[in-house]
């Protein structure tokens, strides 16, 4: 049964449709398009079955979103928003924009999908470097496929590939969010193997500036930190309680570990137990594998200060050693 504010209050209205769990983030995947039952329950990992029912049903009767059945050949029923429902954006946008100012900690268990990342492209967007650019672009990230339509200053963002791209682009997660942060280039992250591009190197760029990130309002969790920060792998840092410091360039950062989460922060760390030092090109290969660990220290890729053991134990948790043996099984340590 819904449960009522009962206030004559135009925002506790609008709380009663969409304020329980779960109801925002629905919206939010069908922002992304008409999605089938089981896209759902794929996208909101956690969510009971009778919950999500539940919800949808609540939803439908409020205006929020309805079911159609698509055409043959797929003839499958999905779910998407009326004009009513699709008006939620620009609150999800600022929900979050706002969400990026909070300190984000990876926690075992946490899930994660790449549909949760292109509501930070949305809300990054930059009308005011849009107007009269008509173009579609199209990223793969980590087998993932999603497109971009940009009409006159309109921003729409789409699962799956565009019939019309301008530009393709295929790459990992952390070199996305690097280029996304104009912390790399196009041209360089294909020149090292960090991505593979098809069409007008141009319109890459102006997609690029378009979805500028804004790394002095979110502490840079736009751009190489968060790159970092999505590379953290909860399972193998349970039991640890260190802080680790990255030099990248003039940048500094650190990671904070304690049992399995992870608090990504600029500036020092007073109490790293090790230091990573190295460029952006180098770090964003580790990341993505493409680099082994063992290459880069004997090409003096990369320079490490502090406890080696600890330093593996980092390489380990930042997925950049093998998880498939002990991270001291993986090289044989040189400093």
């Amino acid at each position: 049964m819904t449960r009522s504010y009962d206030q004559s209050c135009p925002a506790a209205r609008a709380l009663d449709v969409v304020g329980g769990r779960w109801s925002l983030l629905i919206v939010r995947e069908l922002l992304l398009g008409p999605r089938r039952y089981t896209d759902l329950v794929a996208g909101l990992p956690g969510i009971g079955p009778n919950v999500l029912a539940e919800r949808l049903r609540a939803l439908r009767d409020a205006g929020v979103l309805t079911q159609t059945k698509l055409p043959p050949p797929a003839a499958s029923a999905v779910y998407e928003l009326t004009a009513l429902g699709a008006a939620m954006r620009p609150v999800l946008d600022e929900l979050t924009r706002w969400g990026l100012r909070l300190p984000t900690a990876p926690r075992p268990g946490d899930s994660f999908r790449l549909s949760w990342v292109l509501g930070c492209l949305r809300a990054s967007f930059r009308p005011e470097l849009a107007g009269g650019v008509r173009e579609t672009y199209e990223i793969r990230v980590d087998g993932d496929t999603f497109h971009l339509r940009v009409d006159d200053g309109v921003l729409d963002i789409r699962n799956g590939s565009a019939a019309d791209p301008v530009c393709t682009i295929t790459t990992d997660l952390g070199s996305f969010l690097a280029i996304g942060a104009r912390l790399v280039d196009v041209e360089e992250a294909v020149a090292r193997g960090l991505a593979r591009f098809e069409g007008e190197l141009s319109a890459a760029a102006r997609v690029i500036a378009i979805l500028g990130a804004h790394p002095e309002a979110t502490g840079g969790r736009h751009g190489i930190v968060g790159a970092v920060g999505a590379t953290f792998r909860p399972d193998r840092a349970l039991g640890l309680r260190e802080t680790y410091e990255f030099v990248v360039g003039d940048l500094v950062f650190h990671a904070r570990v304690d049992d399995g989460t992870v608090e990504m922060d600029l500036g020092p760390a007073p109490d790293a137990v090790t230091t990573l030092v190295t460029d952006l090109g180098t770090l964003l290969q580790l990341g993505a594998g493409s680099l082994p660990l063992e290459d880069a220290l004997s090409a003096r890729m990369i320079e490490v200060g502090g406890d080696p053991e600890a330093a593996l134990r980092m390489a380990d948790a930042f997925g950049v050693v093998r998880a498939d043996r002990p991270a001291t099984e993986n090289l044989s340590w040189r400093t």
